[in-house]
């Protein structure tokens, strides 16, 4: 067996923290770091699965909750820029339109040609990229910030929403089923999510196919309150079945 080198405290500290900035923990390369056994990093993955902090996946581990936006603009990134150009299409030439903090919108932000309308967005990253873009008045809600999402969330954020009525929102959560609705990984960015949908006529969800058929910590969005689906799939692949017939797919 192999003597471990660090304490289990400290060593799940580390673990914890690359995670978070990873996205994942690999077995194998956690335990050779560590000077510890696969059995013993099995362990530390199974307490920190417990306290919600990771899922175990075979060989490691992978990353819950909120992730630094700049490892989520890096997730998907493809399927992300298939979305944003089929989004085109369903953004109106003017009036005022709402973008969430994902970086899936941010992906559509940084793709959309300047336009003639008012852009209210939580996020930061997404105001900067609105803010270059000609004839876009781009305003931001404000709030407090959630540090590793890049969101701005809480009744600033929400009261600032409520005072727009929007052509459109651009939503992505961080996960979406056919039963649970969207959900978020934090209840402050749910709550920003329903904001948004009540305060547009209409609500775009931008989500990828690793967000289907998944659930994360805090229920956002029934699937009725969707309009349409975006994803980068053709609308006919059997993945979206159980959303068929009950939101528009594109």
């Amino acid at each position: 067996m192999i003597a471990s080198s660090v304490p289990a405290e400290a060593r799940r500290t580390r673990l914890h923290a690359l995670l978070e900035r990873e996205g994942a923990v690999i077995l194998a390369d956690a335990a050779k770091s560590y000077g510890v056994s696969a059995m013993t990093i099995r362990r530390d993955l199974f307490e920190m699965e417990q306290a919600g902090l990771a899922r175990r996946v075979r060989g490691g581990a992978v990353a819950v909750g909120p992730q630094l936006f700049q490892r989520r603009q890096q997730k998907a990134a493809s399927a992300k820029r298939a979305i944003a150009l089929k989004m085109f299409p369903l953004l109106p030439r003017t009036g005022a339109v709402a973008m969430d903090a994902s970086s899936t919108v941010h992906r559509f932000a940084v793709e959309m040609e300047p336009a003639d309308l008012t852009i209210l967005t939580s996020g930061i990253e997404t105001f900067s990229v609105l803010s270059t873009k000609k004839d876009v008045r781009a305003i931001l809600t404000g709030g407090e910030l959630e540090r590793r999402t890049g969101a701005l969330v809480g009744p600033v954020a929400q009261r600032t929403i409520r005072d727009f009525v929007f052509v459109r929102a651009f939503v992505s959560p961080t996960c979406i089923d056919p039963e649970l609705g969207a959900t978020e990984s934090t209840a402050d960015g749910a709550e920003v999510k329903r904001a948004l949908r009540l305060a547009a006529r209409s609500l775009v969800v931008a989500a990828d196919s690793t967000k289907l058929n998944e659930a994360s910590a805090a229920r956002a969005l029934d699937l009725t309150d969707i309009d349409v689906l975006v994803t980068e799939l053709d609308p006919n692949d059997a993945s979206l079945d159980a959303y068929r017939d009950r939101v528009e797919l594109l």
